[in-house]
C-alpha cells in the first residue's frame, strides 16, 4: 500500500510537469511545421518568461508563507505559542521519539484556544515546521487518539509534503499566467503586425499563440483537479505514517470519527457544574482540576478563570467510546450518497470514511483487528440519485435559466411574433419564478412549529428513508436541536461568523448564513464570542457535506433573546421582485393593444 501510494504521487507529479513541457515544445513544434524556425526559436524564448514568473512568485510563497501564517495565526485566532516539551507528558515524549527517529525539529506548537477540535502543520522543510493544535483536540480526544493526530501532522513534515505540494502547486500558477500572456501576445501581434513584411512569421508565432492560450486554459482546470487528488493521496500517506508509527491505526480511526462527524459525548454533570454560572469560580476551578484537565492542559494554560465565561469545557471526553455501529451508519453517507464523490473531487481531503477503510486495511497488514469491520455495507436503502440531480439542476441552472430564459423566448418572439414579445418574456420571468420557488422549498423547507427535539447523533446516523440522509450541501432538512454553544466554527478566528454546538451525544457546527453578507464580519465580531458557552435552543436546516452542518434560521439563548439568518426571507424577496416583474410585463403587452 505504502509503495502504490508513493507511485501514484510521483505519477501525478511527473505528469503535472509533463504538461508544462507538452505545452512548451507544442508550441515550438507548430511554428517549425509552418516552416519558420526564426520564429520558433523566439516562440520558444517567450514560452520561458511566464514560466520564470509563476515559479518565482511560488517561490516566494514558499519562502514567506510560513511567517505570514505565524503573523496571522497570532494576529486573528485566540493562539499561543510554546515549546513541545509544553505539550502533555505523553504527546511531549512522543513527538520528541519521531523527531530524532525521522530527522525532523518541531521548532514551536500553537494552541488555539477553542473547543472546536482542529490540528494542522506547516512550514518548508523538516527543520523549521509547526504544528497548531486546538484545546478541543486535548479536550476531546484521548491521549491515543491525541497521538494519532499529532502523528498524522508529522507524516505530513516527515514526507516533506510542504516542498512536494508547492512544486505540483506551482504548475496551476504557471499555466495560468502561461494564459494570460499568451493572450496578451496574440493582442499584440494583431496591432503591431499591421502593415507587417514578415506576415508568414507573425502569422505562425500568432497561431502558436492562440493555441496555446485555449490549451493553456483547459489544462489549467485540469491540473487544478490533478493537484487535488495529490493532496489526498499525501492525505492518505500521512494517515498511514500515523498508524505505523503508533503501531494503532485504531487511534487515528476514532479521531477522525469524532472530529469529522462529531460524534463526541461529554459527561453531563461535569457539564453542567462547569455551565453554571453561580458557581463560584473557585469551585469551578476545583471541579475543573478533579476532573483531570491538569494534567493535559496545565503547562498550556488553557483555562483561564478570569475568562470563565467565554472558554467552556463542557468537552471533556477523553474516556467516551464511538460505538461501531453508530460510525458505520454515519459513514454511509460518504460512501453511497452521490454527492460526496462529487465534492470528494474538489476537496484537498479524502472522505472520512475512505480514510477509515484505509486505516482498517493498514490495521489487517499489522495483523490487528479491523476498528470498523462493517463498514462499506450498505446502509441507505433507498437511491440518493434523483435527490442529486435534482439539487444539481436546483443549484446550478435554475439560477441560469433565470437569465437565458426570458430573454431567450423574448429574443425569440421578437423575430416571429413580435406583437406576444412582452407575454413571452413575462411567461419566462413566471417560469423562472416557479422553478425558485421549487428550489426554496427544497433548500429552505418549512419549520413547522412544533418540530420534534433530535438530538446530533440522531441525525448524523439517520438512514432511513426521507430522513437525515437525504441532506445534501443544497437540500435542507429541518431540525430542532439544543445544547452549548462551545466555540466558533473556525476554531479560534476572530472573525468566523459560525459557532460549534454540543449537546450530550455530540458536536455540530452551526452555519450562520445572512441575508446581506457585510452582516457576518459585525456578527462574528460582536454577537459570536457572547454566546459562547451559553445553552441554546436551534433551529434551522440540516445540511450534509464532508462535515455535518446546520443552517441556522433561529437560535434561542436561555434569557429569551433570539439570533437568526434570514437568507430564506431574501429568496423569497427575490421571488415575488421575478413574479411582479412578469405581471408587469405582461399587462405591458396587454396595453400595446
Amino acid at each position: 500500500m505504502r509503495t502504490s501510494l508513493l507511485v501514484r504521487g510521483f505519477i501525478v507529479l511527473a505528469l503535472l510537469w509533463g504538461i508544462i513541457y507538452g505545452l512548451i515544445i507544442g508550441a515550438y513544434a507548430l511554428i517549425l511545421y509552418f516552416g519558420y524556425q526564426e520564429a520558433a526559436l523566439g516562440t520558444l524564448l517567450f514560452t520561458w518568461i511566464p514560466v520564470l514568473i509563476a515559479l518565482g512568485i511560488v517561490f516566494l510563497q514558499f519562502l514567506i508563507s510560513p511567517w505570514l501564517l505565524d503573523l496571522s495565526f497570532g494576529w486573528m485566532h485566540k493562539l499561543t505559542w510554546i515549546q513541545p516539551d509544553q505539550l502533555p507528558p505523553h504527546l511531549a515524549k512522543f513527538v520528541a521519539e519521531q523527531s530524532q527517529i525521522h530527522g525532523i525539529s518541531i521548532k514551536k506548537i500553537g494552541m488555539i484556544h477553542d473547543q472546536m477540535p482542529q490540528a494542522l502543520t506547516y512550514g518548508r522543510f523538516k527543520k523549521s515546521a509547526r504544528i497548531v493544535l486546538s484545546d478541543g483536540t486535548l479536550n476531546l480526544l484521548t491521549p491515543e487518539e491525541q497521538k494519532g493526530v499529532v502523528a498524522h501532522e508529522i507524516g505530513h513534515i516527515a514526507h516533506m509534503d510542504f516542498l512536494f505540494m508547492t512544486i505540483a502547486s506551482a504548475v496551476p500558477m504557471i499555466l495560468y499566467v502561461f494564459y494570460i500572456f499568451s493572450r496578451g501576445f496574440v493582442r499584440t501581434m494583431a496591432i503591431s503586425s499591421r502593415g507587417s513584411r514578415d506576415s508568414r512569421g507573425v502569422a505562425a508565432m500568432m497561431a502558436a499563440a492562440v493555441v496555446a492560450m485555449v490549451i493553456s486554459y483547459v489544462f489549467y482546470f485540469i491540473s487544478q483537479f490533478l493537484v487535488l487528488f495529490l493532496s489526498r493521496v499525501r492525505e492518505y500517506y500521512a494517515d498511514r505514517f500515523s498508524g505505523e508509527n503508533t503501531n494503532n491505526p485504531k487511534s487515528l480511526s476514532t479521531a477522525l470519527v469524532k472530529i469529522a462527524y462529531g460524534m463526541v459525548k461529554s459527561q453531563s454533570a461535569y457539564a453542567i457544574q462547569m455551565n453554571d454560572k453561580k458557581t463560584d469560580k473557585r469551585e469551578r476551578t476545583t471541579y475543573y482540576r478533579r476532573n483531570g484537565f491538569v494534567n493535559a492542559t496545565r503547562s498550556l494554560n488553557i483555562f483561564d478563570i478570569k475568562a470563565a465565561n467565554s472558554l467552556v469545557m463542557t468537552a471533556y471526553a477523553q474516556t467516551a467510546e464511538v460505538t461501531a455501529e453508530a460510525v458505520v451508519k454515519a459513514a454511509a453517507w460518504d460512501l453511497e450518497s452521490p454527492w460526496a464523490g462529487f465534492i470528494e473531487l474538489q476537496s484537498t481531503h479524502p472522505l472520512a470514511a475512505k480514510r477509515l477503510l484505509a486505516l482498517d486495511d493498514l490495521a489487517v497488514e499489522l495483523k490487528q483487528p479491523k476498528t470498523f469491520p462493517t463498514l462499506g455495507t450498505d446502509q441507505i436503502k433507498e437511491s440518493l440519485w434523483n435527490e442529486f440531480f435534482v439539487d444539481l439542476f436546483l443549484m446550478y441552472f435554475v439560477p441560469a435559466l433565470t437569465i437565458i430564459l426570458p430573454g431567450g423566448v423574448g429574443l425569440v418572439t421578437y423575430f416571429y411574433y413580435p406583437q406576444y414579445m412582452w407575454y413571452a418574456i413575462g411567461g419566462g420571468l413566471a417560469i423562472s419564478g416557479l422553478l425558485w420557488l421549487w428550489r426554496l422549498r427544497i433548500r429552505y423547507p418549512k419549520l413547522d412549529q412544533d418540530l420534534p427535539l433530535i438530538n446530533i447523533m440522531g441525525a448524523v446516523t439517520d438512514v432511513s428513508d426521507d430522513g437525515y440522509a437525504e441532506a445534501s450541501p443544497f437540500r435542507g432538512k429541518p431540525i430542532l436541536l439544543e445544547g452549548t454553544i462551545i466555540g466558533r466554527g473556525s476554531p479560534g478566528y476572530y472573525f468566523s461568523e459560525d459557532v460549534v454546538l454540543q449537546d450530550p451525544s455530540g458536536i455540530v457546527v452551526l452555519d450562520y448564513n445572512p441575508a446581506f453578507g457585510f452582516m457576518r464580519f459585525f456578527t462574528a465580531i460582536f454577537r459570536v464570542e457572547k454566546m459562547i458557552g451559553t445553552k441554546v435552543k436551534a433551529v434551522g436546516w440540516y445540511r450534509r457535506g464532508p462535515r455535518p452542518t446546520v443552517m441556522i434560521k433561529r437560535i434561542l439563548r436561555k434569557d429569551g433573546s433570539t439570533f437568526g439568518s434570514n437568507r430564506d426571507f431574501f429568496s423569497k424577496i427575490f421571488i415575488g421582485l421575478l413574479f411582479l416583474a412578469a405581471l408587469i410585463c405582461i399587462f405591458y403587452g396587454i396595453g400595446l393593444f
